[in-house]
């Protein structure tokens, strides 16, 4: 018989995964691709090592999903009058009711409160306890040759092989991280251990008396609530609309992803408690389009180089940043500084489109803000002011709160003046790229009807100033969803999603002379979707979906986009798991497009994009060789119905179907 904690732990993992999707499928794969990697990382990373409630301090506290300053102030208080005997103690807790413990539950244990030791560093045993090692290796390929593979290197074929090759050694214990990332992109080279073209080290010390951390190599850097300094990802607008607006911050982190842009290469280091003193100095090569000279356009963040094209442009400017942070805990909250300078070897040009006008130009770039996080009675406040060098302000500002017993309401106002600069930042927006050229208000509300039902949704205005890509004017828009869950019962659960979306689009028209106005409408786009998901067993769950879509361009027509899939999640033993799924989707075009997110290989981040008509399929497995040994397996394939080129460049297929093979296996001791 399986034990039930071993089950309970492969619910911990499913959860993961569901507040992925919840956080992703919304949007469109190439918005999330940046970022999502490194979430998702962070996510399963923090539930294989998950937050001591008994002994954590509140830094540690607000890295978890779901936790905001209010609830981590109130977990401190609970257990400093009797420590937690169990995880589900946390519903005792003032502010967190069953949505929100759901959301925490994966990334939280139970432990004792006795305190580390600190006056043993010189000891191997401080060092090396509680230690792991980690070994991965991943291999991924697309089996339909692609057009790059077909032209020789002179014309500007890819030079590598089709293979996408991925290994990562790390070893982390309570006090130290050492890791080495490698990955080959498709296309590129591969001529041995010591080729790939992406490398990434580092050498951390964490959690060492009042110094915090100390990170030599690579590692990210998150404070505040994004508008100066946030690489990693974070949760957005998406179908949990209250407790994900605000950010809590993550500070230095060691870097270990694959993606080869989000990142920073040096030191790092913080130091303090009450008053915490954050320094990082950065140097790293990037890669960019020369136009003349040395003048360039702004780094790329593609990270790919599998041409002769792109192997010249690699590493062909140096960006030197360095900054710090203050941020002191106050009886008022949490108040905090950041700031940083920016230098690139070469001259950065902005792009020729009206929309790139208020783009940085230049070599040397700097940004200071001041942020804040505190409790006003029941409702936890925050915000961000923040100015770069050319004398843009960005500014956002929110409150989460409960209205009554079982209401939560979610604010949020920010003003990105056109001009704002601040090209490591990740703000709260409509759009995925830094916060610029964007004014807007989000409203979320969630309300429990009763145990089993629960309603929420929001309205998000938003307004930007001057031209974005495509446009020559102001336009602006709404985005509004509506979302109905009910827990029929621990095997049941159903939810109907309604969304829409207005937005001002430019269109021409040809006038009765015979010429061409241009013109500005409004583009709409709608969906209704209703998921069914049903545990047939511990080992058994079924998950159907039905999803329409319709949207239609300014000055165009309406066009149609329909998704229906079944789903299976099978695990006989506890060893194996397998995840199915069978799609038929029917779109006018790629305008009705339709997202499914999908079970895959570990990190691996797989929101698919379906258009025109077709299916899919896909099969997915993790098998537990042994204690120490785990495989992932993944294929899947599409059929198109209507097409016999997919794609087009480099990236052209032919025929009408697109299929992918995944292997992963994982060494842990």
């Amino acid at each position: 018989m399986v034990p039930i904690t071993s089950w309970a732990q492969q619910q911990d993992t499913t959860t993961v995964e569901e507040q992925l999707e919840r956080a992703f499928e919304e949007l469109d794969p190439e918005e999330s691709g940046l970022t999502g990697e490194q979430l998702t990382q962070f996510l399963e990373d923090l539930s294989s090592n998950p937050i001591n409630i008994n002994r954590a301090g509140l830094d540690d506290l607000l890295q978890v999903p779901g936790i905001n300053l209010k609830i981590a102030r109130a977990i401190i208080d609970y257990r400093g009058e009797k420590p937690f005997e169990t995880r589900e103690e946390l519903l005792e807790v003032s502010g967190i009711g069953p949505a929100t413990y759901r959301r925490m539950q994966p990334y939280v244990t139970i432990g004792g409160t006795g305190a580390q030791f600190r006056d043993m560093y010189m000891r191997p045993e401080y060092w090396l306890a509680d230690r792991k090692f980690d070994i991965f290796s991943r291999y991924q390929q697309d089996n339909e040759q692609r057009e790059g593979y077909r032209r020789p290197d002179s014309l500007g074929g890819y030079l590598g092989s089709p293979v996408k090759y991925y290994q990562r050694l790390r070893m982390t214990t309570n006090h130290l991280s050492v890791n080495l990332t490698q990955e080959k992109d498709p296309g590129e080279t591969l001529n041995g251990i010591t080729d790939f073209d992406y490398n990434s080290s580092h050498i951390a010390f964490v959690d060492n008396g009042k110094l915090n951390d100390l990170v030599i190599g690579d590692y990210s850097v998150s404070f505040g609530q994004g508008l100066v300094l946030w690489s990693g990802g974070a949760f957005g607008k998406g179908r949990e609309v209250t407790g994900t607006v605000s950010k809590n911050e993550r500070g230095i982190k060691p870097y270990s992803s694959a993606q080869e842009t989000d990142f920073f290469r040096g030191v790092a280091a913080s130091y303090g408690e009450t008053v915490e003193l954050t320094v990082f100095y950065s140097d790293r090569a990037r890669t960019a389009s020369i136009i003349e000279g040395d003048t360039t356009r702004f780094p790329s963040s593609a990270g790919f180089h599998r041409t002769e094209n792109e192997l010249k442009r690699k590493d062909n400017i140096d960006q030197k940043t360095y900054g710090g942070r203050v941020r002191v805990d106050t009886r008022f909250g949490l108040i905090g500084a950041t700031g940083y300078y920016n230098s690139f070897s070469s001259y950065i040009a902005q792009g020729t489109s009206i929309s790139n006008r208020f783009d940085f130009e230049g070599s040397d770039h700097s940004v200071f803000g001041v942020d804040y996080r505190g409790l006003i009675r029941n409702a936890f406040v925050f915000g961000e002011v923040a100015r770069s060098e050319n004398g843009g302000f960005g500014a956002v500002a929110g409150l989460e709160a409960p209205v009554g017993e079982d209401t939560e309401l979610a604010l949020l106002y920010r003003n990105y003046q056109r001009d704002f600069q601040s090209f490591f930042a990740s703000g709260f927006g409509e759009r995925s790229s830094a916060p610029q050229n964007e004014e807007g208000l989000y409203i979320g509300l969630r309300h429990d009807l009763n145990q089993k039902v629960m309603l929420s949704g929001y309205f998000d205005q938003y307004r930007f100033a001057s031209p974005t890509f495509g446009t020559t004017q102001a336009t602006g828009g709404f985005d509004m969803l509506g979302l109905v869950e009910v827990f029929f019962n621990s095997q049941l659960n159903v939810y109907l999603l309604l969304r829409n979306e207005i937005q001002d689009e430019e269109y021409v028209v040809v006038n009765e002379m015979g010429k061409g106005e241009l013109r500005v409408g409004q583009e709409k786009r709608s969906s209704i979707r209703a998921n069914f998901e049903y545990h047939v067993s511990p080992m058994v769950r079924l998950r159907s979906r039905v999803e329409y879509v319709r949207n239609q361009e300014a000055g165009g027509i309406q066009e149609d986009g329909f998704l229906i899939y079944q789903d299976l999640r099978i695990q006989p033993i506890l060893k194996l798991r397998v995840d199915g799924r069978i799609s038929l989707f029917d779109t006018d075009s790629f305008t009705t497009r339709v997202y499914q997110f999908e079970s895959d290989l570990l990190y691996v981040l797989s929101n698919t994009v379906l258009y025109n008509q077709g299916q899919r399929a896909y099969i997915a497995l993790k098998y537990d060789i042994t204690e120490f040994a785990d495989i992932w397996f993944k294929y899947g394939i599409t059929i198109f119905e209507d097409t016999q080129v997919l794609g087009s460049g480099l990236g052209e297929v032919r025929g009408n179907k697109r299929s992918s093979i995944g292997l992963q296996v994982r060494f842990q001791f």
